[in-house]
This record gives C-alpha cells, structure tokens and sequence, in this order.
C-alpha cells in the first residue's frame, strides 16, 4: 500500500498552532498577501485548531476543514483526490466519501513516521493554498 503511514498519537493544540504559524508567515510573504483559513486535524480528521486571516471568505473555513479531514483520513495529500479525478478513470473519487475535498491544500503530518494529523488551508488558488500549507507541514519532522 503505498500510503501505509501508521497513525500516532494527536498533534497538541499547541503544536499545531506552530504549523499554523508557518502557514500564515508564507501566506503573508511580499507580495503574495493570501488570505487563507488555516485548519488543523488530528489523526481521525477532528479539528485541534484553527485560524482564519482577516478578509477570508466565509466559504473557505469549511474548505481548509475538509481538505485537512481529508488528508488525515486517507493518509495523502489532497491533491491526490484532484489528480486522480482529472482522468475519467479516477471519477469514482467523489463517492469515497462524502466529506471528502479533491483540492490542493491539505497534507498529512508526519512525525517519526507516523501521522499525528494533517493541515488544510483554503483562500486562495488551490496551488496557493498547496504552497501555504506545505510550508506548515513541512516544520513537522
């Protein structure tokens, strides 16, 4: 199985927090200016802590919830599901699950290889979101 990440405990509200930091300083980076909510799931896809920039649209908070659930759950990067549903092979995706998000910005969080939750953020492009988050994920080792 090539995403046969085990799970381990849940990211803390404080960690997360941290994550969520390195999300908005690469949001915020000259000129970009992205407007993101920011989410943080545990393991099961249950929020920890979450962050809304000023001036996000509303729809967005769900959004960054969804993708993050999503990349917890499956143990993959949303953008997989995006990916996968471009083809007309990969149009079963949607009926994985009903909350499921097929957008890039949402990314497991992998520590000492295991998956302690994930990160979804939701704003701007799905690419921009992708760059955002990542940025986060990335400061979990």
């Amino acid at each position: 199985m090539p995403f046969d990440v085990p799970y381990g405990a849940s990211i803390t509200a404080d960690r997360a927090a941290q994550v969520v930091a390195a999300a908005v300083a690469e949001a915020k980076k000259s000129p970009r200016n992205w407007k993101l909510a920011i989410s943080v799931v545990d393991p099961n896809g249950d929020l920890v802590y979450f962050y809304k920039m000023d001036q996000t649209q509303i729809a967005s908070v769900g959004i960054s919830q969804g993708k993050a659930r999503t990349a917890a759950r499956f143990r993959r990067p949303s953008q997989v599901f995006f990916n996968v549903m471009q083809t007309p092979a990969g149009a079963f995706a949607g009926t994985l699950d009903p909350t499921l998000v097929a957008s890039p910005g949402g990314f497991p969080l992998v520590e000492g290889g295991k998956i302690i939750g994930a990160i979804g953020c939701s704003g701007a492009t799905g690419d921009q979101d992708a760059v955002a988050c990542k940025a986060g994920a990335d400061t979990v080792k």
